[in-house]
């Protein structure tokens, strides 16, 4: 595979942000036949966001997700928010634009990388997760498919209470999700959690919730027994969510990569 690591100055947040790039690539597993560098078409991607406290290599240095993805011929970016939940900010921290046109105007014209909607996909664990389910349900236009690992779900009140105790600023799921629903457009929803996680109980009520008023994508849910707030089964769940999502894309056509 091909690991690219940059620093862009953002337009959307007057600074500097890092990012890495994930690519599919020639391999010492598949020496046989013609050798080439030249690709078949843009790989798919997968914008994959992390959680609080965390930076844009979190998933790399704890799970194998480069590893999936060049089984499974698959693009995967990651960049650094701090603790911002992936929405624009006072202070001009801008994130939830520079995710929705920034970092996809960037990738898509630098990297071989898919600007098809039905081509691209977002997940991610706990904060990201949140930030995940965040932007796939507001723009189901541009995602085929979401991925919501742990995510930090909760209902009104639960929101108000951490704004009011912790200064934490997030916006209420519920809402959005029915907003989303009502708009007649839902793309494909894999969501997990381990029944040791403290997020356990907002997943699974959400869950059910989800269940009531899921219309469109597929939905899909893991109920992980003996599983904390912990990359073990965030390890399992992304290499689940990869082999789970809908693809008809060049790369899914020549089957996995052997590594």
């Amino acid at each position: 595979m091909a690991r690219v690591q940059c620093n862009l100055f953002s337009y959307s947040l007057g600074h500097g942000v890092d990012i890495e790039v994930t690519l599919p690539s020639f391999t010492p597993c598949n020496m046989e036949g013609e050798h080439t560098h030249k690709l078949p078409g843009r790989f798919p991607v997968l914008y994959l966001l992390h959680g609080h406290g965390n930076d844009y290599a979190v998933w790399h240095r704890y799970t194998s997700v480069d590893r999936y993805a060049e089984e499974q011929r698959i693009a995967v970016v990651t960049f650094s928010v701090g603790n911002v939940p992936y929405d624009n900010a006072p202070g001009g921290n801008h994130f939830y634009d520079f995710l929705e046109k920034e970092l996809p105007e960037f990738v898509e014209n630098y990297f071989p990388i898919s600007d098809k909607p039905e081509e691209r996909y977002i997940a991610g664990l706990s904060m990201g997760g949140y930030g995940a389910l965040l932007h796939g349900l507001e723009n189901p236009d541009r995602y085929s498919a979401i991925g919501a690992f742990s995510p930090a779900v909760f209902s009104k009140e639960q929101i108000e209470d951490r704004a009011k105790s912790r200064g934490i600023q997030l916006r209420d799921l519920y809402a959005v999700t029915e907003k989303s629903v009502a708009g007649g457009k839902t793309p494909d929803l894999f969501l997990c959690v381990g029944d040791k996680d403290f997020l356990y109980e907002p997943v699974t009520q959400y869950h059910h919730f989800l269940e009531t008023v899921w219309q469109g994508g597929r939905l899909r849910y893991d109920d992980m027994p003996g599983y904390e707030h912990e990359f073990a089964i965030w390890d399992i769940e992304i290499q689940n969510f990869l082999n789970w999502i809908a693809r008809d894309d060049v790369f899914k056509k020549l089957g996995p990569n052997k590594v």
